[in-house]
């Protein structure tokens, strides 16, 4: 019975963008998207501007002017914005947004400790209640949204699973170099 259990609830986040999940850490709350299709840039755009006490990012590529209006939008509110980037993309001017959200007062950091720091990662409100992660093979690009097949997923309600992501977010950044 167990494997027809988990193959319904398979079956029912396919056929729905939102499902719930229980495990350890409480009841996770999981909505996917898809490029081409879904408006995947919205929806992050969407829950950083949900945002109240921090935004954490990982990024490989980020060349997005709409959800860098929202973190420049955070740090407005008094939102803490922290963003790791990958060092070789950086230098080959794939994250030219660093720069001016380092200026507005997020704190940057680039990461050569591997050979691709390839994260993509959005953690809102880390160590709250409504803390949610944004994950999946989604770069912070235009085309990501409008020409490439690429997905998200963004996890919510289950403490266990936020709590490996930051952790995670905290280990990438103590191994990672302070903007200039």
């Amino acid at each position: 019975m167990k494997g027809a259990a988990a193959a319904l609830l398979a079956l029912a986040a396919a056929a729905a963008p939102f499902a719930a999940f229980g495990g350890p850490g409480g009841m996770a709350h999981v909505e996917v998207a898809f490029t081409p299709g879904d408006d995947v840039e919205a929806l992050i755009a969407g829950n950083i501007a949900r945002a109240r006490e921090s935004v954490r990012m990982q990024a490989y590529l980020f060349t997005d002017r709409r959800i860098a209006r929202e973190l420049l939008a955070a740090l407005r509110r008094g939102v803490r914005v922290e963003v790791i980037g990958d060092a070789a993309r950086q230098a080959d001017g794939g994250l030219p947004w660093l720069g001016r959200l380092a200026r507005a007062g997020a704190s940057v950091w680039l990461d050569a400790a591997t050979a691709a720091s390839h994260n993509k990662i959005v953690i809102v409100d880390g160590e709250g209640p409504r803390a949610s992660v944004v994950t999946g093979s989604y770069n912070f690009t235009r085309a990501a949204q409008w020409r490439n097949a690429e997905n998200v997923v963004v996890i919510s309600g289950n403490r266990a699973i936020t709590d490996r992501f930051v952790a995670n977010f905290r280990s990438r950044r103590d191994r990672s170099r302070p903007w200039h």
